[in-house]
């Protein structure tokens, strides 16, 4: 045989087998083609039963068994303590300071004298000057020193009530719905571990923030021992709900919808969505 008719023979070989390849892969790879509705369907005993399309696509899943008890819906936000009143302790008087009588961080009560002002002018005598707190509450920072002189026009000093404070959260807009006055709240800072503190809602701001769409939330906490600091930065969990008997599943069994949260409950062997 000549060379050119063999190589016609070779080449024509190796076309069949391409396409007989085809014939048996593709309709595998592509069932929905026109190529696989062409070819005859294998019959059920060459390939054993055909199976279900659910079947087929069978997803296995871990099962838990729900349990009943008690369980709180949460908020849980992150804000900062702030003092609810603070105020600037002023002199009535100009003159020099003579005497400053306590130290940043301590306590004291009102009408408690402070500092002590000399009234004292060229060729004339006065009566020394008190400065004394306007309320109950802890010194702040002392903004003067002994000789300046001083006139009623700058604070001499900042005095904080902290025997109660507020921890102000922003509220996403979708959240507000949920949020009113008296609602409980617990708190927990970083310099108490294990430690947690109980709160109210105080007040809610009447206008929200255009930039973040958040309302900001004031939480109010009796502070007597004076733990909870200005400044300090809190985890606070507001309580939007709570019930002594419902059905508990865990929360990895949660799955987030545009519709809002669903479970999938296995019922005659099958896993079925229910809304939560």
């Amino acid at each position: 045989m000549k060379k050119g008719a063999r190589l016609t023979v070779i080449l024509i070989v190796v076309v069949v087998a391409a396409v007989a390849a085809a014939l048996l892969v593709l309709p595998r790879l592509l069932p929905d083609s026109p190529l696989a509705r062409m070819l005859p369907k294998p019959s059920a005993g060459a390939r054993g039963p055909a199976k279900p399309p659910q079947e087929q696509f069978a997803v296995p899943v871990a099962v838990v068994t729900a349990s009943n008890g008690p369980a709180r819906e949460i908020l849980l936000l992150y804000g900062s303590v702030f003092a609810i009143r603070e105020v600037g302790i002023f002199s009535s008087v100009t003159g020099k300071i003579k005497e400053i009588r306590v130290q940043p961080g301590e306590r004291v009560g009102r009408e408690r004298v402070l500092a002590v002002i000399d009234r004292d002018q060229a060729g004339l005598k006065f009566a020394n000057a008190e400065v004394t707190s306007t309320m109950d509450g802890v010194v702040k920072s002392v903004l003067t020193e002994v000789g300046a002189t001083v006139s009623p026009a700058a604070p001499l000093f900042q005095v904080v009530d902290l025997d109660t404070v507020e921890v102000a959260v922003d509220v996403p807009e979708k959240r507000l719905g949920r949020i009113r006055e008296g609602l409980p709240v617990e708190l927990s800072v970083l310099s108490y571990p294990g430690r947690v503190f109980h709160g109210t809602v105080s007040r809610l701001s009447p206008v929200l923030d255009p930039v973040s769409r958040t309302l900001e939330v004031r939480v109010r906490i009796d502070n007597p021992a004076q733990a909870l600091k200005p400044g300090m930065f809190a985890e606070a969990r507001l309580l939007l709900r709570q019930e002594q008997q419902i059905v508990r599943v865990p929360l990895a069994a949660l799955v987030d919808r545009p519709e809002g949260q669903v479970a999938f409950v296995v019922r005659e062997g099958r896993a079925r969505q229910v809304a939560v």
